[in-house]
C-alpha cells in the first residue's frame, strides 16, 4: 500500500462514520426503521467505489458491516446477532456491498 493510498482508506472510514451518525439522526424520526439504515452503508460503499477504488470500498464494506450490527442490530452496542431475521440482514448487506466493491473496478474498466 502506497502513501497515495491511504487519503482513499480515510475517506472510505469517513463516509462509514457520516452513514453511522445519519443513521443515528434518523433514528429520532418515527416513522424510520434502523433496519433501512443498512441504505445509508450500501450508499457509502457506492461512493467509495466509484470515487476512491477497490481497496477502501472493500474497507468500507466490512466497516460498514461491523458498524450496522454495532450500532443498529439488537442488542445495540455489542457484535452480538439476537435474531435469525437479524443475520440475514446483515448477510445480504455484506453481499451486495461486498459485489458492489468487485464490479467497481471492471465498470472503470
Amino acid at each position: 500500500m502506497s502513501k497515495q493510498s491511504w487519503p482513499g482508506y480515510l475517506i472510505a472510514l469517513g463516509l462509514v462514520a457520516a452513514a453511522t451518525l445519519i443513521g443515528k439522526f434518523l433514528e429520532f424520526i418515527p416513522i424510520f426503521d434502523p433496519i433501512s439504515a443498512s441504505m445509508l452503508y450500501i450508499l457509502s460503499v457506492v461512493i467509495s467505489a466509484a470515487y476512491v477504488g477497490f481497496g477502501p470500498s472493500m474497507l468500507a464494506t466490512f466497516m460498514g458491516v461491523l458498524a450496522f450490527d454495532f450500532f443498529f442490530i439488537p442488542p445495540v452496542l455489542t457484535l452480538v446477532v439476537a435474531t435469525q431475521q437479524n443475520q440475514v440482514t446483515l448477510l445480504i448487506l455484506f453481499v451486495v456491498s461486498f459485489t458492489i466493491s468487485c464490479l467497481s473496478p471492471r465498470i472503470r474498466r
